[in-house]
């Protein structure tokens, strides 16, 4: 089994228990829903933030932008669909409260959006916004999305269809969420033309390591084989429900959990669809994500690009989180 572990990922899911922040210093806005789900998310967003330290010591040079500014920043310019004409209001709002040292350029947010180090930090602060819901989650589900490089690329079947699409056009999201809440727990942004498989095991072995009870999987076909069973039986996850293909046999199958669960599959399809059923709330989350934010990428270059797929999924889980606060 590879390891998964680096010095950051350690140091942010090694901070004490995430508890809900309460604040006064955001005023009461209207009680319409769309305003109060802002509200709260912003509320929320910062509170987290300021509690988290991402500062690293600065020995020479110009004193650089503070972390904390540039990540609130970004969260504000994500939910805005990454526009910082739109989210420059709000920005400033943040630094007249406050809440802010300084309000940075659009270049300032530019470069650090094209840095490796923005790029780890925003996808560790992924996992430690799942954390909330540790204790009462026991149920995976994994699936991937695509999203387009450009704003238009030619219309639903260009885009999303795989057999007319050219996926080198589009950034890939693979990424598995809670069943209950419908927080991510780990998201990992690739190219458009890798396979869902190849990413089934640092998404399940991420999130276990995160301290995870997993004792339920769900995944669709693009995942299915006998090493995902094999790794699934090995990190104690008894119930696996990845979906099987139309050709596949018990011929030779030397895993005991691929063909328990292949047995059930082909004797037992009511008892495999009562509990699988599930699986499309993953769709669920996409499209929230896809509808709420824009469903393309704005920047250019592939780190940016990355640090844009996975400001989507932070924001989603301070969405959700927000509504508890």
């Amino acid at each position: 089994m590879k390891d998964l572990k680096d010095d950051r990922q350690e140091r942010i899911i090694g901070f004490s228990r995430p508890q809900l922040l309460e604040t006064a210093k955001f005023p009461n806005l209207s009680s319409h829903p769309l305003e109060k789900e802002k509200h709260d998310f912003m509320k929320f967003g910062i509170n987290l933030i300021d509690t988290l330290n991402l500062e690293k010591e600065q020995v020479a040079g110009r004193p650089r932008c503070l972390y904390h500014d540039i990540i609130k920043c970004l969260l504000v310019m994500g939910y805005h669909g990454m526009s910082y004409r739109r989210a420059s209001s709000d920005i400033n709002e943040l630094f007249e409260n406050g809440l802010i040292n300084h309000a940075p350029k659009r270049s300032t947010l530019n470069k650090y959006m094209n840095m490796e180090e923005t790029k780890k930090l925003i996808g560790e602060l992924v996992q430690y916004t799942a954390l909330f819901f540790k204790d009462n989650e026991d149920t995976l589900i994994i699936d991937s999305t695509w999203l387009s490089k450009r704003m238009y690329t030619g219309g639903y079947r260009k885009v999303h269809d795989k057999k007319s699409s050219n996926l080198s056009k589009c950034r890939k999201m693979h990424f598995g969420i809670l069943k209950n809440s419908h927080v991510i727990t780990i998201c990992m942004p690739t190219e458009g033309t890798v396979s869902d498989f190849k990413m089934f095991e640092p998404i399940v072995v991420g999130t276990i390591k995160n301290g995870f009870n997993i004792t339920t999987l769900l995944a669709d076909k693009g995942y299915a084989g006998k090493s995902s069973y094999f790794l699934c039986e090995n990190l104690n996850i008894k119930n696996v429900f990845i979906d099987f293909k139309s050709n596949v046999t018990l011929r030779r199958a030397k895993s005991g959990a691929w063909r328990k669960q292949l047995t059930l599959f082909k004797e037992h399809p009511e008892i495999w669809k009562d509990t699988y059923r599930y699986r499309p709330v993953i769709e669920g989350v996409v499209s929230s994500i896809k509808i709420k934010q824009v469903n393309y990428l704005r920047s250019k270059k592939p780190i940016a690009m990355d640090c844009e797929l996975l400001l989507k999924c932070l924001i989603h889980n301070l969405t959700i989180i927000g509504r508890f606060s």
